[in-house]
């Protein structure tokens, strides 16, 4: 019985191969590293949220009011409802706007409108609620 040689396959990689494995390699390990961060550092703090206003716009016959809403806490906040009052001809106007959901340490931009070319007086922005589930 004659026995068939089996070839050997003596393969090197090349620096392309070993610039790609470690570049993969870095990126598995840093998305890993980012994940048990994430998990070792969140907390359980409900959202805290904070308003700011930006300059009111005139076009169109309407104020519109830019808003950015910040949610410093570690828990996502979902249906936001955003108010802004305001004084407009001695009358007490205000605008609402809700945000459908604001994850944790981020932030969402919106914006709220009032009638006429006139920007109401001592406008004032307070979060009125929102669920957490």
């Amino acid at each position: 019985m004659t026995t068939i040689p089996v070839p050997q396959f003596c393969h090197r990689k090349n620096a392309l191969e070993w610039s790609v494995f470690g570049l993969s390699l870095a990126i598995v390990a840093g998305v890993i590293g980012m994940l048990i961060y994430q998990a070792l550092t969140v907390g359980e703090e409900p959202a805290r949220l904070t308003v700011e206003m930006g300059e009111p716009l005139a076009s169109h016959r309407q104020i519109r009011l830019p808003l950015r809403v910040i949610n410093e806490g570690d828990l996502p906040a979902i249906r936001v409802e955003v108010e802004v009052t305001g004084m407009l001809e001695g009358k007490e106007t205000a605008s609402t706007v809700t945000f459908d959901y604001i994850a944790h340490r981020t932030q969402r931009e919106g914006w709220v409108s009032f009638p006429g070319e006139v920007v109401p007086a001592a406008l004032e922005a307070r979060v009125l609620g929102y669920t957490d589930q």
